[in-house]
């Protein structure tokens, strides 16, 4: 032990000799590499690749590295810029410095000051294209930290700088109008959302995913409008570049797409490979939240067709994915809802019940979310209308001074050109307005179709409903009669009155009825002025031919009570005994 105890001294001395130099290597290794131009190679380059070349090598390497060694690294680049007479690649270094406090810090007034540095740069050395690419670059700064307005603002005006340098001469410029599509598609502003997406796919995409996204999110626009023939063909084209480009994550969300517009028709078996597809890949590449969408509709086809085991199993299933997901709140109300459904059918009545109060809770949580948005989108339609009131009002004065300058030959020739364009306007005019005709017919006649399948649809649900109330009519009375379990009895009563149908679903029903029969309910009024409400109920419900069980279980009361209501409905429409009423109603 004391041997040991003796040389235990020096082996001490010689590890701290070690360790020390050891850290020195490790310092001068670490300066050494601190030192290294890694932008070096881009010296090399032609002028028009410096710039974009240097900004994938920053998000490579440098994006998550210490504030010193960017620092460093962003001034060598800084200085080979200004002494290369690089204004492009000078102005992209405000950028890269905006971008690396932005990743690492959030929404901080340092990025807001190197972008605005960025676009000042820029309009001082008449870089035109960059200024609208800097513009929108701060838009996106403050889209991605939900600063909407804000956004807007610099979105808006990328765009003027943009048309009037030419969207064919801004580089890469079908990545900034898809941005901005998905920023108003974010917002639910579907018609700008459309515009530049179509608009970006008139230029070069060089990404494979960019236009698979761009042509996608058309499919969904249409398929959000339910206009299903029009979104059918961009889903299918978007499969299809998924499929040539092996990208396996686009194949699964596209294919859920085609899946999604049949399950909206009510296809199902036409959707089910489509959907079960899309939850297998979706699965398989961690896309928890499109999963997650497509296994709730395979519940639901499941629950249409009674298995209610396996939809059981894919709810649970649906419960565990919606923990992982982001934004899951539309996803729960679909989940609550189908369990609702599910428990009600297995005779769970007060679990069915207690599903429902957590499906409103959770609708009333979208709804008040849904109001906010409503409140920007109009904020930012007031910022769009101002905006284009400053645009205008530039023009006139732009306008007004070449007046000025030029006299009244540049008048005379102007009044000759605006009466060319005026006329030339109004021949064009009268063929856009016959094909716009044609158009709106083709419109018509679709959205007549799809009501009809959709009064059909609810028709049957109806009748379903029916059956339902049937059941717990009769369990009610039973539960009565006998005097057992007087809670169960009230949670029937209570299953059975939500089958009812209510002011609320009378306001539905009614929308629907009215785009296929349009003019019943306006000409019943105008020739039965001393109808009631109820009676117009009726005759809705009779025009749909169902039988008087049938309306007196939607209605809450008894089928002779339907009689009696027909008896008087007869007499206040002065219709005679022998005149079948039912036909009589057909005919309105």
């Amino acid at each position: 032990m004391k041997r040991l105890k003796q040389i235990g001294t020096p082996i001490k001395s010689v590890r701290s000799i070690l360790l020390a130099f050891i850290m020195l290597l490790c310092s001068n290794s670490a300066w050494s590499a601190d030192t290294t131009d890694i932008f070096k190679g881009i010296r090399k380059l032609q002028e028009s690749e410096k710039t974009a070349r240097a900004l994938d090598i920053y998000k490579t390497h440098l994006r998550k590295v210490d504030s010193t060694t960017v620092t460093h690294k962003l001034n060598q680049l800084n200085e080979f810029a200004q002494s290369s007479g690089d204004k492009q690649l000078e102005a992209c270094v405000f950028e890269m410095r905006a971008d690396y406090l932005s990743v690492n810090k959030g929404f901080n007034p340092q990025s807001t000051a190197y972008y605005q540095k960025a676009i000042d740069f820029a309009v001082a050395n008449n870089l035109a294209a960059d200024v609208g690419i800097y513009k929108h670059k701060m838009g996106m700064y403050y889209y991605t930290y939900r600063r909407n307005v804000e956004a807007c603002k610099y979105f808006l005006q990328a765009q003027d700088v943009f048309r009037n340098v030419g969207f064919e001469n801004v580089p890469d410029i079908s990545s900034y109008l898809t941005q901005e599509a998905s920023f108003y598609y974010d917002l639910g502003d579907y018609e700008n959302a459309m515009l530049y997406l179509k608009e970006g796919l008139k230029y070069p995409i060089a990404l494979s995913r960019i236009k698979i996204s761009t042509i996608n999110t058309i499919g969904l626009i249409y398929r959000n409008n339910r206009k299903f023939d029009q979104s059918l063909p961009y889903f299918n084209t978007a499969l299809q570049l998924s499929k040539q480009n092996n990208d396996t994550a686009w194949v699964a969300i596209t294919t859920g797409n085609i899946g999604s517009v049949y399950f909206m028709q009510g296809n199902y078996d036409k959707a089910l490979p489509y959907i079960s597809t899309d939850y297998t890949i979706s699965l398989k590449y961690g896309e928890m939240g499109n999963a997650a969408h497509a296994l709730l509709r395979l519940a639901k086809i499941n629950l249409i067709n009674h298995n209610l085991k396996l939809a059981g199993i894919q709810l649970n299933e649906v419960e565990k994915l919606v923990g992982v997901v982001h934004d899951g709140l539309k996803l729960r109300i679909e989940y609550y809802g189908l369990k609702a459904e599910m428990t009600e059918l297995e005779g769970k009545l007060a679990e069915s019940i207690s599903y429902r109060k957590n499906m409103e809770q959770a609708k009333d949580s979208l709804q008040q979310r849904n109001n906010m948005a409503a409140v920007e989108r109009t904020r930012l339609g007031w910022e769009m209308a101002n905006h284009q009131v400053l645009i205008d009002q530039l023009k006139t004065d732009a306008e007004l001074g070449a007046v000025k300058r030029n006299g009244i030959i540049i008048v005379l020739f102007f009044l000759i050109v605006i009466s060319l364009l005026i006329y030339n306007q109004q021949l064009l005019k009268v063929k856009k307005d016959k094909s716009k005709l044609i158009t709106e017919k083709k419109q018509v006649d679709e959205e007549l179709k799809n009501a009809e399948s959709e009064l059909l649809l609810y028709t049957e649900s109806i009748r379903k409903k029916n059956v339902v109330i049937e059941y717990f009519r009769k369990e009610v009375d039973r539960l009565e009669t006998k005097v057992v379990n007087q809670d169960e009895a009230e949670h029937l009563e209570k299953m059975m009155q939500a089958h009812i149908m209510t002011d609320e679903n009378w306001d539905e029903f009614k929308t629907l009825f009215s785009r296929v029969h349009a003019g019943f309910l306006i000409a019943v009024k105008k020739n039965f002025p001393g109808l009631s409400g109820t009676d117009t109920r009726i005759l809705t419900l009779m025009k749909l031919q169902l039988s008087n069980r049938e309306m007196a279980n939607m209605l809450g009361i008894t089928t002779e009570g339907i009689k009696k209501a027909k008896q008087r409905l007869r007499k206040k429409m002065g219709l005679p005994l022998e005149v079948d009423m039912e036909h009589e109603i057909s005919k309105i």
